[in-house]
This record gives structure tokens, C-alpha cells and sequence, in this order.
């Protein structure tokens, strides 16, 4: 077994609210515990601006790939072909809803109003989708033919469970774009939906997210490419993260070598 281990992180958080079992002995079983204070708040646009834009600090700390936050926000940019300027603005799950549910049930349905109109949809997204959202969004799709679909994320959510890597493949397979945000979309999103409350003109905060960005984006190829995961999640003694990439042969390094990340 070869192995690189990396030690990353200042903190743990908590995890996204999704229906999916504990996995005993990793950093989700700490992650799951602290969720339980999560349920008992109530989300809803505490951290959006009366503008709609995201506060700094909430970006920050749901942005962030090196932390395991515990809700889903998801910016949104949605382009209709008669239209020159795009309409923006972001979500976030709730203790109820999955933010992407919103999105296709409540947002899309007050913004669309010609379902022949060509629509090209953006999603930057702190978690990406687990099973359960992958279907509803495939639904979607299939009620939508004239709607295009990319998802940027910044980490990837229960990643070693099977049934969430087949609903991102099958998004894949319908013609969904899933990319790893990068550094340039990092500061897109920085620019783009983050409220400059201090007139700050740096592209984004903070720039150290280069080796969270390339393990996620490993991982993402291993789950398009249908191979073994390649990413380890655990915590030390201060239940800090640890994430480390762990390749089990030269047939899984072989095909690991395409990624991009």
C-alpha cells in the first residue's frame, strides 16, 4: 500500500445535515455529534445580506475545504439566452431542506418563466450532493431539456459512501459538468457573492487552499473513473482533521494521473 499522508486544518466543525449513517472511528462521528447542536438553530438567511450576498464570514467558514461545516450554501448564477445579464444570488439547507431542493423547487420555479428559453445554471456549492439530491436533480433535468447544469464544490460529501458517488457519476453521465473549485473560482465567488464589507479588493480570502483543492480533486476523479476512493478523512486528539491520500496499487495510480486538480 502506498501512502501520503498530509495533516491539515485548524479545527474541526461540524458536517452537512444529510440522511446518511454514522461511520464509526473517522472524523464524521464527531462531525455527526456536533450536528445535533446544528438541528436545534434555525439557518434560515442569518448569513445573507438584506442584498442577498453572502457575509465574509460565512463564506469563510463554509468555504473553507480544510474544515467540515455543517451547512450546505450554494451560490447561484442562472443565464437565459434572450437575457444579458445573469441573475445571481445563494441558499443555504435548512433543518427541512437540502439547499439544491430549494433551488429546483422554489427558486428556478419564481425565475423561470419561458421553459423553451435556453438556461445555462452554475452552482458553487460548500458540499456536494449526496444521493438523495442527485436523483431530484436528474428529475429535474429531465423535466428541464433546455437547462444546463455546472456544480463547482468545495469538498466532497461522505465521499467513500457508494450510493453518493453513484449519483454524482449519474449526473456526470446525463451531461452535469462537477468540477473541484479551484483558486480562480474561489475568487470569482470572493467577487462575485461575497458582500466587501470592508471595501477589501483582494480576490478572495484566505489563499491556502491548493492542497485541499488537488485531495478533493483526486477523489472526484476516483469517483467518475468508478475506482477506490483515494481519500481518508480522520481526526487526531484535538479532533482536528487529518486528511491523507492513500493509493492502493499502480493500476489506481495510473488512472489517478489524469486528474486535474
Amino acid at each position: 500500500r502506498h501512502g501520503a499522508q498530509a495533516v491539515f486544518g485548524e479545527g474541526i466543525e461540524t458536517e452537512r445535515e444529510k440522511h446518511t449513517p454514522v461511520k464509526r472511528n473517522t472524523a464524521w462521528e464527531a462531525v455527526v455529534k456536533a450536528m445535533a447542536t446544528g438541528w436545534n438553530r434555525d439557518y434560515v438567511c442569518r448569513d445573507i445580506t438584506q442584498g442577498w450576498k453572502i457575509w465574509q464570514e460565512a463564506f469563510v467558514k463554509n468555504y473553507d475545504p480544510s474544515v467540515l461545516p455543517s451547512v450546505t450554501y450554494l451560490l447561484y448564477e442562472i443565464k437565459w439566452s434572450n437575457s444579458k445579464r445573469p441573475w445571481q444570488s445563494c441558499c443555504h439547507s435548512t433543518r427541512t431542506e437540502h439547499a439544491e431542493i430549494h433551488f429546483i423547487e422554489d427558486v428556478f420555479q419564481e425565475q423561470r418563466s419561458d421553459p423553451s428559453v435556453h438556461c445555462s445554471i452554475t452552482w458553487y456549492m460548500s458540499w456536494s450532493p449526496c444521493a438523495d439530491c442527485c436523483r431530484a436533480i436528474r428529475d429535474f433535468l429531465k423535466e428541464q431539456p433546455n437547462v444546463n447544469l455546472v456544480i463547482y464544490v468545495a469538498r466532497i460529501y461522505w465521499h467513500k459512501e457508494e450510493n453518493n458517488r453513484q449519483g454524482l457519476r449519474s449526473l456526470v453521465n446525463i451531461g452535469v459538468s462537477i468540477r473541484v473549485m479551484d483558486l480562480p473560482a474561489y475568487s470569482y465567488c470572493w467577487r462575485t457573492f461575497v458582500d466587501d464589507e470592508d471595501n477589501n479588493e483582494d480576490d478572495y480570502w484566505p489563499r491556502h487552499f491548493a492542497p485541499w483543492i488537488m485531495l478533493y480533486s483526486l477523489e472526484l476523479q476516483s469517483i467518475l473513473q468508478n475506482i477506490p476512493s483515494c481519500l481518508a478523512i480522520s481526526t487526531d486528539e484535538n479532533q482536528t482533521p487529518i486528511f491523507s491520500l492513500c493509493v492502493e496499487d499502480e493500476e489506481q495510480k495510473r488512472a489517478l494521473t489524469s486528474a486535474s486538480p
